[in-house]
């Protein structure tokens, strides 16, 4: 798993988001980012436990967290060290 943090940042992209993308929505980038790639079968209680906000995916679920990824551009901030988490989910 690749991630991209800047602090509480979390940055997750779907696997056809190509480098350009990653430019025009992330960047400028200076070669040194690192992103969380989307799985195909990931919803968002995936996602709120890469990113640290429960110890499993699971616990998120339970959490209200059981429903799919949203198509395109998304950004919450979520927690008590107000972890921010941006998604591009590009769709083909």
């Amino acid at each position: 798993m690749r991630k991209f943090v800047k602090g509480n940042w979390f940055f997750f992209v779907s696997d056809n988001v190509s480098d350009a993308d990653k430019e025009l929505f992330f960047g400028p980038l200076d070669g040194t980012e690192e992103f969380i790639v989307l799985q195909p079968k990931w919803i968002m209680a995936n996602v709120m436990h890469a990113a640290g906000l429960f110890p499993s995916a699971g616990q998120a679920r339970k959490n209200g967290w059981n429903k799919p990824i949203p198509d395109g551009w998304t950004d919450i901030i979520k927690g008590k060290l107000k972890r921010e988490i941006t998604i591009l989910n590009l769709k083909e």
